[in-house]
This record gives structure tokens, sequence and C-alpha cells, in this order.
């Protein structure tokens, strides 16, 4: 039974269209709009909406409850049709995803509020065509995009009368796909020396990696101490547009580190297999993304190694070699000539591919290694998690402890 136009008319699908707060130049947002059947035979659906000038709609039949029979976006116009029918009741959420253009206007944007922009638009069995205004959010504020940076504050250490510590990189992006421009500088002086340097001092980024600058300091004539500045960083077009990032140059005395390591699965030390060289770095404490030093050491058949000359300071130290997780010890203090023992306990086996995570190539690499010895064709080195010379149940052993692991510091080795 059909039900009289004006009563379909009375209840109404209801189209109510949901807006983000905020977006930012560049950004792609999701635009939500849902209505109900207002009746049985609900059919020949169709909705429009149309976000501000310039913006650019995309849409997805399959984005739709339920799936919509055909979808067009042109412009910032996005359409859509349902051949029904539905029952009444029947929910529709309908999605489609809008891009924000870089020079849009900042403020207040308007989506089009024509009911010939937008409108849904339907037929209760063979009546008459009912159209529908969009009701709900109409207005999205615009914000610049912000420019983020790697690191809040840097650190540099250096022993007295020794050699200049390692460069440190300082990662510029924008928040989203508009391009920033950027300029630096710093006000680093000791009596007349500029003790830090950046290259380069101006630049552009997007969202995407690569922007980046090189720091490095200079300790030449600097007395034993602590030694501040400020690097500005200034993007006009970022919402954020000025920043100060602290750095901290220490020089100072030296001490020494002890690495203790413990091999699963092997002959018990002292034994030639606990012999292993590691990547080690100390990070900033509580910061991994800062990395202050970056060293190789090798244990010894007891799974000890030793770095002299370590700045003292406080640091978490992190290791990791071509098979194993990487593991960290947090808040090392080491102090003026003495030796600091950081315990890494058990190392956790199975990263045959050197990514610090424990997972499927890993597992490709030793099946495709599987019962072979040095000199097989398939024969790899790195899937010997053990080091007993054949890739065999011991080293699956190992591997399935460690399955789906990630190491302490993954992503930062």
């Amino acid at each position: 039974m059909l039900l009289p136009l004006d009563t379909a008319l009375g209840q109404g699908g209801n189209a109510t269209r949901v807006l983000p707060a905020t977006v930012e130049r560049g950004e792609t947002f999701e635009v939500t709009i849902t209505f109900t059947a207002p009746a049985d035979q609900f059919n020949s659906i169709s909705l429009r909406d149309t976000a501000p000038d310039g913006w650019n709609a995309t849409v997805d039949v399959t984005w739709c409850t339920p799936y919509a029979d055909n979808c067009l976006a042109v412009g910032a116009r996005a359409s859509l049709t349902w051949i029904g029918p539905y029952s009444a009741g029947t929910n529709f959420t309908v999605m489609h995803k809008v891009t924000v253009p870089c020079d849009a206007s900042l403020g207040n944007n308007s989506f089009n509020v024509s009911e010939y922009q937008n409108f849904l638009c339907y037929h209760i069995g063979v009546g008459e065509t009912i159209r529908e205004n969009i009701t709900g959010d109409c207005e999205v504020e615009v914000i610049a995009p912000a420019l983020l940076l790697s690191a809040a504050s840097i650190n540099f250490y250096a022993a007295i009368n020794g050699t200049n510590p390692q460069n440190r990189t300082l990662q510029l992006w924008s928040s989203s796909p508009c391009r920033l421009n950027w300029s630096l500088s710093d006000d680093a002086d000791y009596l007349g020396h500029d003790w830090l340097s950046e290259s380069p001092t101006s630049g552009n980024c997007t969202d995407e990696p690569g922007s980046s600058v090189n720091l490095s300091v200079n300790m030449s004539g600097l007395p034993p101490g602590t030694y501040d500045a400020n690097i500005t960083i200034v993007a006009p077009e970022a919402r954020n547009s000025l920043q100060i990032i602290p750095v901290e140059f220490h020089i100072r005395e030296t001490g020494t580190l002890e690495g203790h390591v413990s091999f699963p699965g092997r002959d018990a030390a002292p034994c030639s297999t606990w012999i292993e060289p590691f990547v080690v770095k100390l990070f900033q404490p509580g910061d991994l993304s800062q990395t202050i030093w970056t060293g190789n050491a090798t244990t010894n058949d007891t799974g000890v190694f030793t770095i002299t000359d370590v700045v003292v300071g406080t640091y978490d130290v992190g290791i990791k070699n071509a098979t194993c997780l990487s593991e960290v010890v947090a808040g090392v203090t080491l102090t003026a000539g003495n030796t600091t023992v950081a315990d890494f306990g058990y190392t956790r086996e199975g990263d045959v591919d050197n990514d610090d995570w424990i997972y499927l190539g890993d597992l490709s690499a030793l099946c495709t290694a599987w019962d072979t010895q040095p000199g097989n064709g398939n024969w790899n080195v790195w899937a010997d998690l053990d080091r007993d010379g054949w890739v065999y149940l011991g080293d699956l052993s190992l591997f399935c402890a460690n399955w789906d692991q990630k190491g302490d510091a993954y992503g930062h080795f």
C-alpha cells in the first residue's frame, strides 16, 4: 500500500550532514550524511552535496550503507544514487571525502546551501518526486597546517680534550600536503665564538619526509661546562609560525660503559658463540627519537662489551645485532672515571631480516634456509639463530618464542 504524498512529505528522510569542526588547508576529510526511508517502496533515491567552490569531492559506492548503486564526483559536488525499493525505517549512512585546497580561505567556509546543489530526492512507490534540503552542519573552519619537528630540544655531549660529537639531524614536515616555507637561525655565542651550525638554514617541506637540517657543534676554544642556545624557526604559512628549540652542549669528563648480554639456546659461557657484534646507541632519556651517540661494540666469550670515553651523563642505552630485537636499558648514569654496567638480559632471537620485528619476512627466510648447513644452496647465516651451523629445531624454537614481537627501540635502529 502506498502512503499519500503528504504523509510521505510529513515524515521525510531527514537528511542530516555532519562535518568536522576544523580542517587544515590540504587536508582530506570525511563528510557524513544520514537519512531514513520514510515509507515502504522508498526508491529512485539521489543525494547531492556540494562543498565550497574550489574544493574537491571524492565518492565511492562502498563508502555508503547500504552501498550506493552509482556515484559521481565533479569538482566540489558529490552525487550518489540508489535504485531501491527499500522498506520504511531503512537507515542510510553516506560518506564522501572532500579535499581542502592549499589556498582555501582561512576561517569559516560554507557548504552550498542552494536546494539545487544540496538535496535528497526520492519517490515513494510510483508517486511524485520528493525533494528535501540537507540539514545539519553547513560550515567548517579552515586553519593553516602546522610545522612539525622531530625534536623539541637537542643535546650534544663531548669529552674534555676530546673531539666534536656526532652531528644531529632535525627533521621538519607539514601536518598536511600543503608546502610550508621555513628559515632558521640560532643565538649560540661564547666570547664571540658561534659554536652551533645548521645546514641548510632555509627550505620548504610538505607532509612527506625529506626536509632535514644537519646540526653540528664545534668545541674548539670552549672550556668544560654546559652551553645553551636556541634555534628559532620561522614558517610564515604555518599556524605555529614561530618555534624555538633549546640546544645544550655539554663538555664533560668521561666514564666507561660495560654491557652484559646473554644468549639463549647457545652453549654456556665462556663460549665462542657468545662473541657477537652489536650496534650501540645512546638515546636522550625518555626520547628514542633523539640519538646522542651511535657506535659498535663486540661482546667477548662471556657476553660482555666495553665502551670507553663515554661522556658522563644519563642515557637510555640500546643495542641490536643482525638477528635479535633491540633491547633498551633506561636511565643509565655514567660518572667520571668509573665503569657503569648495563645488563640487557637475554637476547630475543628471530629477526632474520634485521627489521626489528619478528614476523612474516623472518618466517619466510627461516623456511627457505630450513635444514641447511654452510655450503648448502639455501644456507642463510642469519637464520642460524643459535649459531650451531645448522638451521633446524633449535632455531625454530627461538623464533617461535618471540613471534610477532618488536624491539624496544623499534624504528630507531
